[in-house]
């Protein structure tokens, strides 16, 4: 995680558990069955009509996919154009075949490597009628990782850990990792990324290739890092025994001419490495602008829609796979003109990520024949302590501030019901990662019962008042079980995010009544991340995230060398074993365990995450809400809606 927030960071600025065993079977939900291809011709369904906020951008397959052709519409418009060997079925998220036969085998050891082989349905074929095979899989992840693209092909293809595709024939893929990978780089990784035609691809891609840096390149930073390594060593060496040494003697001078002579050829080694560094970093900048840059016409694709038709404002699709629509077409419009259109009745769904604000509700809702769906955001704002400060490492008092904060009072009540609130760390809308409800303490207590068992813990671990708090009045004189006067301390929230800097207000008020001298404050954005991810200079503070499907983010916030200052060696062993299985059942099994872990020691405390509404009219959807929306978590779920009777 530190990465992660070391990038952002910047931005800021600017503006060992035992190893799983690997033989293993690849444990899944139940698969649901392989959508059959239907004849959309012969259909004669009704088309869906989505409104885009944008135009999409005329983007190949390497650029849609890194950060250079990102957008919101190109996914939702063209992301189900190119195959995939499975896919993550909707709303439980199972790992579903699509082109694959059956699941992966057991992934084992082979000489350096780890591997795992499967097998594509037989008879396969892109759209121009030419074989799809293996050697399309290999090539096109083999290109990913030569090139190191970024963005959803590094999710795709974690070049940390998987090292190459090898097709064995023409059906079967074989792959080979380089460690061994969990879950997030396997099943909702590598096994449901994108892929393209070999026989088109490659010729256009072996030109780019040569713009790559040369395996010479790295045998040579490799062979500067190594002087620069033996020189340090050296000069340190020199340096020690120079202490022992009369300075005015000739050892003593020459020790010191070996050491300047040292040191400035480790400085002269280091010159050349960050050269050669950044003349790398260059060649790849280039390669990889020359592949976005490459021509894309007339490629045979083989995904679950096609492009039908494109005309000034709009694009249609087909459906290759059965589905209650034949073609969705995709009208682009001004926000605003939008809102019209759907009222009225020019177009089913507003595609957008950010869904409906509460202007728009309010107009859309003079229509009776708009529906509206609301969903979980994929997101958590949670009360971060800063364990470096004293008593808030102590997990008494965290325990007793966790009593007093109701999530579900300040979803509802404080916060209007604008929010959902957080009773764990996995939202039970990720459906294939819900542990099932693991309560907090004092859920179910009322707000009295509440101060009374935060009073407990704090006396049992030896806080004394002057005044004992009670429901009718603050406790006074609060002193820590050193003795001490408890200090004043602040609870931060961004400025710009009322519900957060809210939240701040109502667990000052509550924290205030335990006799704890707390002042919420509310700051820019940035000065919080800053001061929560920079300097470390913070109390409390509500911080806000945005989750990913597989889990692994609690061992980023909370595992060994967290921001937090937090730690706890069974966390750790947990994790390390979580991030290093791709067995499901073992997954879960540890992710719970992790999770009891963080909701007893109390790292953070868990509030809301945010909400997403969204409307639409002439079709039903599949199932009430969706992680992330309907909009945003599926761009807009084509081949599921059905149309309205």
């Amino acid at each position: 995680m530190k990465n992660k927030i070391s990038a952002l960071l910047l931005a800021a600025l600017l503006l060992t558990g035992c190893l799983p065993k690997t033989d293993i079977p690849i444990a899944t939900l139940p698969a649901t069955k392989m959508p059959e291809m239907a004849s959309p011709v012969e259909q004669n369904l009704p088309p869906l009509r989505y409104a885009i906020l944008n135009p999409t951008t005329s983007v190949n397959i390497w650029s849609l996919f890194d950060k250079e052709g990102a957008s919101y519409e190109n996914y939702a418009v063209k992301g189900e154009y190119w195959p995939r060997l499975y896919h993550l079925a909707a709303p439980n998220n199972e790992l579903t075949p699509l082109l694959a036969d059956g699941f992966p085998s057991l992934i084992t050891q082979e000489g350096e490597f780890l591997t795992a082989t499967l097998t594509l349905l037989p008879d396969l074929t892109w759209s121009d009628g030419s074989p799809l095979s293996a050697t399309d899989v290999a090539f096109t992840v083999n290109t990913a990782l030569e090139f190191e693209l970024g963005l959803n092909w590094a999710v795709f293809y974690n070049k940390k850990i998987l090292h190459h595709l090898e097709a064995i024939d023409a059906q079967t893929i074989k792959y080979y990792f380089s460690s061994i990978p969990n879950a997030g780089d396997w099943q909702q990784g590598a096994l449901i990324g994108v892929f393209a035609s070999q026989s088109y691809w490659e010729p256009k891609v072996a030109e780019v290739k040569k713009l790559l840096p040369l395996t010479e390149d790295n045998l040579l930073m490799a062979e500067y890092q190594i002087q620069i390594d033996a020189l340090q060593a050296e000069a340190e060496i020199i340096a020690e025994n120079m202490p022992n040494l009369n300075q005015k003697s000739t050892e003593y001078r020459a020790h010191e001419k070996l050491l300047i002579d040292r040191q400035f050829r480790r400085d002269s080694f280091k010159k050349k490495l960050e050269l050669a560094q950044r003349e790398k970093r260059e060649k790849f900048t280039a390669a990889r602008a020359a592949l976005y840059a490459l021509d894309d016409a007339r490629e045979p694709l083989a995904g679950l829609w096609q492009l039908s038709a494109e005309e000034e404002g709009y694009i249609e699709n087909i459906a290759l796979v059965s589905s209650h629509f034949e073609t969705t077409r995709y009208t682009t419009y001004q926000r605003d003109a939008a809102i019209q259109a759907l009222l009225a009745n020019e177009t089913d769904f507003i595609l957008t990520p950010h869904g409906l604000t509460s202007d728009d509700i309010s107009h859309l809702s003079e229509d009776p024949a708009i529906h509206f769906t609301e969903s979980r955001r994929n997101n958590i704002r949670f009360l971060a302590f800063n364990h470096n400060r004293t008593p808030l490492d102590d997990i008494a008092l965290r325990r007793a501030l966790s009593c007093l904060i109701d999530p579900e009072f300040l979803a509802t009540e404080i916060l209007d019901g604008a929010v959902n609130p957080a009773l764990g760390w996995i939202h039970p809308e990720n459906i294939g990662w819900y542990p099932g409800q693991i309560e907090p303490p004092c859920t179910g207590l009322d707000a009295d019962a509440r101060l009374a068992a935060g009073v407990r813990q704090l006396k049992m671990a030896g806080y004394l008042w002057e005044q004992e708090p009670s429901p009718n009045h603050a406790g006074k004189g609060l002193k820590i079980p050193s003795g001490e006067d408890f200090p004043s301390i602040t609870i931060i929230a961004p400025s710009d995010d009322p519900s957060r800097a809210n939240a701040a207000i109502h667990i000052e008020a509550m924290v205030r009544s335990l006799g704890i001298p707390i002042t919420a404050e509310s700051i820019p954005a940035d000065d919080l991340f800053f001061a929560v991810y920079g300097g470390g200079d913070y109390d409390l503070a509500i911080v806000g995230w945005s989750l990913s499907l597989f889990p692994d983010y609690l061992c980023d916030f909370f595992s060994e060398g967290n921001f937090y200052n937090y730690s706890n060696a069974a966390v750790n062993t947990k994790c390390t074993q979580f991030l290093r299985t791709s067995d499901i059942s073992q997954a879960r099994e540890q992710l719970f365990q992790i999770e009891v872990y963080l909701l007893d020691d109390l790292p953070a405390v868990p509030l809301f995450s945010t909400k997403v509404t969204e409307a639409y009219r002439n079709f039903s959807l599949p199932f009430d809400g969706f992680l992330d929306g309907f909009g945003s978590g599926l761009y807009g779920a084509p081949a599921l809606l059905k149309p309205e009777k």
